[in-house]
């Protein structure tokens, strides 16, 4: 089974992590390529942020890297407001397979999909990825720009951000608190990252993340396993977790081969089918 990672960060100057330096623990492009090549990672989809000064230029760094990597992916970092058509044009000159928005609540939300709204078009002409960090919060004003990108793959990262749990919810909890998502089921074009479990849990090294495995089995039975991407977050997942413990995620266990191959590849790669 060929992989393929639906969610990574490479920055020019390492992720400082929780330590102040990357937990990577060096060239983070070098440890990933000797990462992908150990566990069979076809490709790539790297993330862009630019959300904090100290991430300044990190789109152009992905463009420079995808320029010489044919199996990075790369998503540009996009504010809320996104940007003109002409500057998406300028993003698929530079390779970017789609765009990254991340949304903390409602107001950015509400920008982010006025913005989607009138770029629809060339967005779905594109067939671009879009990659959302959003709150449920969020979540639940996007319906109606979502469903206007039906040529483009969207993928919410990491479980949808349910938040740090205690311990493990209830069924009907982790239902309630994820319903801004799951009510975007019937989009056939909108999948969900699994990723990020530690961000689920507390302590977040407190591996494997039974905490997650609610919201892991909801996405499953919501979306199916056509409709689910496996990703590292490397390297922000190495300060709580190995990277070979991000390929165990929990509540994918029960995967049959052909599931399995979907989630942790094949569904990226038709995602990316072209690119």
């Amino acid at each position: 089974m060929e992989r393929a990672d639906a969610h990574l960060h490479l920055f020019a100057d390492g992720y400082p992590g929780r330590y102040g330096r990357s937990p990577a623990g060096g060239d983070e492009l070098a440890v990933y390529r000797t990462l992908r090549h150990e566990h069979g990672i076809g490709r790539a989809l790297v993330v862009g942020y630019e959300g904090a000064p100290e991430f300044a230029g990190n789109n152009g760094h992905l463009a420079a890297l995808a320029a010489t990597h044919d199996w990075i992916a790369p998503v540009a970092y996009v504010p809320v407001t996104g940007t003109d058509r002409a500057g998406l044009d300028r993003l698929w000159a530079a390779g970017f397979a789609g765009v990254a928005a991340y949304l903390p609540d409602p107001d950015a939300a509400d920008a982010f999909a006025g913005w989607a709204l009138t770029v629809a078009g060339p967005l779905n002409d594109a067939r671009a990825v879009v990659s959302l960090n959003a709150t449920p919060e969020a979540t639940g004003r996007l319906g109606r720009a979502l469903a206007s990108l039906d040529g483009c793959p969207v993928l919410f990262s990491h479980l949808g951000l349910p938040g740090r749990q205690r311990a493990v919810p209830a069924d009907q909890a982790a239902a309630d608190r994820l319903a801004p998502l799951t009510d975007l089921a019937h989009l056939p074009h909108v999948g969900v990252k699994v990723s990020g479990l530690y961000a689920v849990s507390d302590p977040a090294e407190a591996y494997p993340h039974d905490a997650a495995r609610p919201f892991v089995d909801l996405l499953l039975h919501r979306f199916g396993a056509r409709r689910l991407y496996w990703g590292s977050d490397f390297s922000p997942s190495l300060d709580h977790v190995s990277f070979a413990q991000t390929l165990r995620p929990v509540g994918l266990d029960g995967l049959s081969a052909a599931e399995a191959a979907d989630v942790f590849g094949g569904n990226l790669h038709r995602a990316l089918r072209g690119r």
